[in-house]
């Protein structure tokens, strides 16, 4: 039975993916539309897409052993959905060491969700914010550790979300890491580089969702920061055969 409802609850999610249309004239609107009929199975079926954010949070975790000793350690987790992020990174790192987490989220029913998570989890030292990256500031800054796990793909004016947060991470020892799906430029480094076909194909399909994969998200965290760690791979799609979309884990300091 769990393995129907499973099954089920997947089927809900393709569904609104690839046929539910997107309304709302701003950007929360739009988020809430596409993300409210499923945000009660968002992390069954990211679990097995979202490929990167283990690696991502895995690469973390290592960077805030070398800090554990250290008071004050601040996480935001900017774009953090459902909270599944805190739970996925409670495996490699001892969150309690952390001070504060923040879980910083623009769409109403994901922060419903993560609110319910942290509650039952009892993480006393996690806290949800509804609120747009681009304005939020966490009260307790600098920020240790901020990361964009498959959500800078999603803010249209993501200039502004990495200005800001660079504005409060902390400048001697704090790491921004970002896992999300890309394609390359036109002329790329070999690591990154894809064919014409698959720029096109990928940027075509997630642009339905209001997704952008193109790689000026990429350029600007190379200008903005100094790069510690970087992955270019390839994954699965759940219920897609054949077809694998590529995606990036990446690691930086303020430079």
């Amino acid at each position: 039975m769990e393995y129907v409802r499973n099954v089920c609850s997947d089927i809900q999610v393709l569904r609104t993916m690839w046929f539910s249309k997107i309304a709302g004239d701003t950007h929360k609107e739009r988020l809430e539309c596409f993300y409210g009929p499923q945000a009660h199975a968002y992390d069954h079926f990211r679990a097995r897409f979202l490929h990167g954010r283990e690696g991502m949070l895995k690469a973390c975790a290592q960077e805030m052993k070398r800090l554990q000793n250290q008071d004050g350690l601040v996480w935001v987790d900017l774009g953090g959905g459902t909270g599944q992020n805190v739970e996925t990174m409670a495996r490699f790192f001892d969150i309690s060491q952390f001070e504060k987490i923040y879980v910083v989220d623009i769409c109403g029913p994901l922060c419903e969700v993560a609110r319910k998570n942290v509650k039952q989890r009892g993480w006393t030292n996690v806290e949800v914010f509804e609120a747009d990256v681009c304005e939020f500031k966490p009260e307790t800054a600098p920020a240790t550790l901020i990361t964009f796990s498959y959500s800078l793909s999603m803010i249209p004016p993501f200039l502004d979300a990495v200005d800001k947060a660079a504005s409060y991470l902390d400048p001697a020892v704090g790491i921004i890491g970002v896992a999300d799906f890309f394609t390359s430029s036109k002329y790329d480094s070999p690591a990154r580089q894809h064919s014409y076909l698959t720029r096109w194909f990928w940027r075509c399909i997630f642009d339905l969702d209001n997704v952008d994969l193109g790689p000026e998200r990429r350029q600007y965290l190379d200008r903005l920061f100094k790069k510690v760690y970087e992955e270019n791979r390839t994954g699965y799609i759940p219920y897609v055969p054949l077809l694998k979309v590529p995606y990036y884990i990446w690691l930086g300091r303020l430079n």
